[in-house]
């Protein structure tokens, strides 16, 4: 920043010279050529001699850093160019391996799946055959139980029938004589 200054000052003092001179002209003087001219060449070489005396060592850093950014920036560009295709390539990998994960999660889905549907099918067989054997007990308890109710029932029809007979075939007599061995029997007893 300070060699900025010390430019700016330095060429603001030169051009005042110029100024100077220029402003001289006004009164209207015959020169001839070679005097109007070489004032202004050797101002000019002066002012160029001065300016490339301490511009260069400026000029010739600036020109060396920005080469030196240049190179910088290139060599970053090429290094995030080789980071970028070192992303690329694992990005592809992982895509692969992600189709063949993903090829091997489905088929153990499917191996899962079919262990789970053999697993339902036996447990469903089993289930099936519980009912079965619960439902051929249960007939057969009903069909006991239905048997029992025939036995009774066909035994009360019996009783029924056979009482009907015996009221049809028997008399006064047979009646006080069964009436009396009963007695004879409950009262012997007691």
């Amino acid at each position: 920043m300070r060699t900025f200054i010390f430019i700016l000052y330095t060429v603001i003092i030169l051009l005042q010279g110029s100024c100077a001179l220029a402003a001289d002209g006004g009164h209207a003087e015959d020169i001839t050529f070679m005097g109007d001219w070489l004032p202004r060449l050797v101002n000019f070489g002066l002012l160029a001699a001065v300016l490339v005396f301490f511009l260069r060592t400026p000029t010739r850093e600036f020109f060396k850093n920005r080469t030196d950014m240049i190179a910088r920036s290139m060599q970053e560009s090429k290094e995030a160019r080789d980071h970028a295709v070192k992303a690329l390539a694992e990005m592809e990998r992982k895509l692969k391996d992600l189709a063949a994960e993903t090829d091997r999660m489905v088929d153990d889905a499917r191996v899962r799946g079919e262990k789970d549907k053999q697993a339902l099918a036996e447990e469903g067989r089993k289930v099936a055959e519980g009912i079965r054997v619960q439902a051929a007990s249960g007939i057969e308890v009903e069909l006991q139980k239905a048997k029992a109710a025939l036995v009774v029932e066909a035994s009360l029809l019996a009783i029924d029938l056979a009482e009907g007979r015996i009221k049809d075939k028997m008399d006064k007599n047979d009646h006080e004589r069964i009436l009396k061995e009963y007695i004879s029997r409950v009262g012997g007893r007691g």
